[in-house]
């Protein structure tokens, strides 16, 4: 590993959104669609994965001075929030989850209509593979052919149609398959294509990245899961869909066995600012489930009473992983 400096995930956020709005005004014809794109991208969320590939390049000494290396992360590290942006869009529509409000607002289809947010979001997601296509790396192909692995018929969507033809609550095994393939494929995707920027990226470290998204991924499910709980009184949607509802102690074990797995990683490879962004993330779900541990606890399958006694080794490792 090469660390070249800690990212300063302000300023980076800052530069992310103004790419985002530079790539979406340049990809597209300023008419009476433009608006549904700017929607849609704009204002930009947490750009979660965006930060893990800057964090992940600075990591792995990609050298930003670099004028095509730095346009190179700046295109893909769009890609990554335009497509997450696509599955979101298309997530919220009636013919999925129905959700009519995303970020504090109208989700798209409820402001726009159901084909207008239909046509965005398949434009976002070619859009996301173009930028993909525009980074000028020697391992360019290698980065194109994982991200249709981690996106396509093999992951996201495989893991979008788990979800919605209700496989993922058939089994413990099927829902942890579902989050790897719909939450764990991104953030592979978003810390294992900017280690291949590297000319000299090899295949043991590349695997080790993977490994690492994979259980970053399956513990953001886990933890946005279990942050749900924090109401006394839970939705009927909520009551009926969360894992932690019915499956508490299988849940409290898969998480704690992933959150440990971060922690061992980050001792062997030290990958500073891929810790700091997900310690950041992390802090966020601390001050969630630590005030309202008594309250969550609660709510953990009490039918069976299979349930975890206390939450205190969960945050026992956030705590450890935000420092």
């Amino acid at each position: 590993m090469q660390n070249q400096s800690l990212l300063k995930p302000k300023e980076a956020r800052q530069q992310i959104e103004a790419d985002l709005k530079l790539f979406i005004d340049q990809n597209n014809y300023h008419n009476f669609f433009s608006e549904i794109y700017d929607y849609s991208l704009l204002p930009a969320g947490k750009l979660f994965r965006p930060l893990l590939a800057y964090a992940t390049a600075k990591d792995f000494g990609i050298d930003f001075s670099n004028q095509k290396l730095e346009k190179s992360i700046k295109s893909f590290s769009c890609a990554l929030e335009i497509h997450h942006t696509y599955t979101l869009i298309h997530d919220d529509m009636p013919c999925m989850d129905d959700d009519e409000y995303r970020r504090g607002r109208l989700s798209t289809h409820a402001k726009f209509g159901q084909w207008q947010a239909l046509l965005a979001g398949d434009a976002l997601q070619s859009l996301s593979f173009n930028l993909i296509n525009k980074i000028q790396v020697r391992n360019k192909y290698e980065i194109l052919n994982y991200a249709h692995w981690c996106l396509g018929a093999k992951g996201l969507i495989l893991g979008q149609a788990l979800d919605l033809g209700h496989h993922m609550t058939e089994s413990f095994k099927n829902l942890i398959l579902t989050h790897k393939l719909k939450t764990a494929r991104l953030i592979q995707l978003s810390i294992v294509g900017p280690y291949l920027f590297n000319d000299d990226a090899d295949l043991k470290t590349a695997k080790a990245l993977h490994r690492l998204g994979h259980h970053m991924g399956i513990a953001f499910q886990l933890l946005d899961d279990l942050c749900e709980l924090e109401d006394e009184v839970l939705s009927e949607h909520e009551e009926a869909v969360n894992p932690w509802k019915t499956r508490s102690q299988e849940c409290f074990n898969e998480l704690q066995s992933n959150l440990e797995y971060m922690k061992v990683f980050f001792e062997k490879y030290a990958c500073e600012n891929i810790r700091l962004v997900y310690g950041e993330y992390l802090g966020k779900i601390l001050s969630i489930i630590e005030p309202n541990q008594r309250t969550i606890t609660g709510h953990l399958d009490v039918e069976t009473g299979a349930r975890p006694t206390s939450l205190d080794p969960i945050i026992s490792l956030l705590n450890t992983l935000t420092l």
